[in-house]
């Protein structure tokens, strides 16, 4: 013992590091040399567990929705009027189409031999049965032509009205489509030319061409009968 230094009473302090210490403890660790102070840092506490799925995301609102629909369906019919306008002045200022004219023309129809023969002869014997009356007719119409004031012209004028429309008439009916054109043909501008003379006659202008023209065509009508 040294001097100046008081003689130590009672066991040695057993402080931190010293021989006399007693061992640590996992169940007893050392308290802090300040009351209070947290002498180490806490494990973490166990939380709750994580969910075993994600929940699905929320639903939109309603509202939400139907203002994105009605957007959708505005902006649709804007589209579409837009293209109604468009369409209708296209329509305004294209030119109309030129019109089409689709000319149709019926195929001849055919006959028999029986049939075209049958109407030959009916042509043939009406023609003749035709020539008679208005040559019948004619004769004293002609004879009174030098005075057609006359009572004798206009009675001769009227009978030959009469019986000139009854017999083209029935020369007419009497040639049939099965006619063959040889008879057919001569036979209408014989009609043709026969009106011409009851209107030359009748209006007091000259006889002769359209009379000359039934000579014609009758003794064409005459020459193919007898074919």
């Amino acid at each position: 013992m040294s001097e100046g230094t008081s003689p130590q009473l009672g066991p040695p302090v057993a402080g931190p590091g010293s021989p006399w210490a007693p061992p640590h403890s996992a169940e007893h660790p050392p308290q802090s040399e300040f009351p209070g102070a947290i002498t180490g840092v806490l494990p973490p506490q166990p939380g709750p567990p994580p969910p075993a799925f994600m929940p699905p995301p929320p639903a939109r609102a309603p509202r939400e929705r139907t203002s994105k629909t009605v957007w959708a369906l505005s902006g649709g019919a804007v589209v579409l009027a837009i293209a109604a306008a468009v369409m209708s002045a296209l329509a305004w200022t294209r030119p109309d189409p030129s019109p089409t004219t689709t000319t149709v023309t019926p195929s001849a129809p055919s006959y028999s031999a029986e049939e075209i023969s049958a109407a030959r002869d009916d042509a043939c014997a009406a023609a003749k049965s035709v020539v008679a009356a208005v040559y019948e007719a004619s004769v004293p119409l002609v004879a009174a032509l030098p005075n057609r004031d006359s009572p004798e012209y206009k009675a001769a004028l009227a009978n030959e009205q009469a019986v000139v429309l009854v017999e083209m008439e029935y020369l007419r009916l009497h040639t049939r489509p099965a006619t063959p054109p040889e008879i057919a043909d001569p036979m209408h501008d014989y009609i043709n030319a026969t009106l011409a003379v009851l209107a030359a006659d009748t209006s007091n202008q000259d006889r002769n061409l359209p009379a000359q023209q039934t000579q014609t065509a009758m003794d064409k009508v005459h020459a193919a009968c007898q074919k």
